[in-house]
This record gives structure tokens, C-alpha cells and sequence, in this order.
């Protein structure tokens, strides 16, 4: 069996050669620093039954033709639209996340391809509404950061660098406005604390009033997204 495409990324914490696939279908190989590309190959190929296995049970995982989605905390019909007459890609028509997809008519499942088109709009949303309110919200709150990224993380809605970088989790697209504003609120105090002292919870607390319930909101609903 040939070996799959993966992504390779090297972690200086990695001890020893890692695997997962993600829910998009990406194959994701973590190593530790200086491992040899002949063996990441030879470990992705022993393990290319069990990926293509993980692959199968993902397809048959995904959603029909129809389905529901949140975007920004709002409830959208999510649908395959096979149609030459719109453009290829995402669309929201009124309550409706329409995908038309690159690939002819098939199967009501979805493909690899045609969830990684939808991901790829999902992280451009959630770019298009945090990187201009990170801006807003730093300038309300008179504390400077250098750059944004976006991971997909299991366990983190943002996180602080020590080099100033503010870091997001793209699936954020998924919850409130007001729930992603504690959040950039919480990453931006972090330049002024880093830490989780009194000192933080205040600051947060005088431009996030009602934080707790936006934690809430996440420790309820967050593990359906990440």
C-alpha cells in the first residue's frame, strides 16, 4: 500500500514519532527535531492500512446533503448544492451554508475534498471577524500584540506568546460574538499579566463584564467544536 500525503510537523517536546488524522482528513505526522525524512516515510507507511482505515470511518462520519451548523452562535442549514449555474465554493444564502462542490454529483456523503473546502471557509470567516476586533479591542484596551495566527487546537480558545503573538483557535467562528470578544479580551490581557492573578481577572473583568458566562458558554458547548 503506498504511503498517504501527511503534513509533517516537528515539535521540540516530541519524544518519539506521533500520527493523527484530523477531522478535515489531514494526515498530521509530529516529530522530534532532526528525525530523518527516510524514516517519517517508512513510519507513515507501516501505518497506511490504519490511516486509510481512519479515512473510511471519517466519510462515512460526515453529514448527508443536509445538515445544521452554528456560525457566530446562529443555527445554519448546512447543504450540498450541486449547480453549474453558482459559483463553485461556499455561500450563505439567508439561513443556508451552501457548498457547491468542485466535484460532480455522488454520494449524499461528503468527500475529503468537499470538507476541507468547507474548513477553508470557516477559518477565513472566523479571519475576517477576529483580526479586525483584535485590532478594535486593543485599541480600547491600550495594549499593542504583533501577530495573529490560527491553529486548530483540543484544549485551547487562544493563547498569549511571550513575543507578543496572539493565538486562535479558528473553530472560535462557531461561537457568539460576545463569547470570541472574552476571548480576544483574555489573550490581550495576557500582555499586561501572564498569569491568571487577580490583577488578570480584573482587567478582563472591566472589559468583559459578564466573562463568566461567556467561560460557561464554552466549558458547555466547546467540546462539540474542537
Amino acid at each position: 500500500m503506498a504511503a498517504p500525503s501527511y503534513t509533517h510537523r516537528v515539535s521540540p517536546r516530541a519524544r518519539r514519532l506521533t500520527l493523527k488524522v484530523e477531522s478535515s482528513g489531514e494526515v498530521i505526522v509530529v516529530t522530534p527535531r532532526f528525525t530523518p525524512k527516510w524514516l517519517i516515510n517508512q513510519f507513515v507507511e507501516k501505518q497506511a492500512a490504519w490511516i486509510s482505515h481512519q479515512l473510511e470511518k471519517l466519510t462515512q462520519q460526515q453529514p448527508g446533503q443536509t445538515e445544521s451548523i452554528l456560525l457566530f452562535g446562529q443555527a445554519y442549514s448546512l447543504k450540498l448544492v450541486y449547480s453549474d449555474q453558482a459559483p463553485i465554493g461556499v455561500t450563505i444564502v439567508d439561513k443556508e451554508v451552501r457548498l457547491n462542490p468542485v466535484e460532480p454529483a455522488g454520494s449524499a456523503a461528503w468527500t475529503k475534498a468537499q470538507f476541507q473546502q468547507l474548513h477553508r471557509f470557516l477559518k477565513q470567516t472566523a479571519r475576517a471577524y477576529i483580526e479586525p476586533r483584535s485590532s478594535q479591542l486593543s485599541q480600547l484596551m491600550q495594549i499593542e500584540y504583533q501577530q495573529i495566527r490560527y491553529k486548530q487546537q483540543k484544549s485551547r480558545w487562544g493563547s498569549c506568546s511571550s513575543y507578543g503573538n496572539l493565538n486562535f483557535n479558528w473553530r472560535l467562528v462557531h461561537c457568539p460574538p460576545e463569547v470570541i470578544d472574552y476571548v480576544i479580551i483574555h489573550e490581550l490581557a495576557h500582555r499586561k499579566q501572564m498569569n491568571h492573578s487577580s490583577r488578570f481577572w480584573e482587567l478582563v473583568a472591566h472589559y468583559s463584564p459578564d466573562y463568566r458566562l461567556h467561560r460557561g458558554w464554552l466549558k458547555r458547548h466547546g467540546r462539540f467544536f474542537v
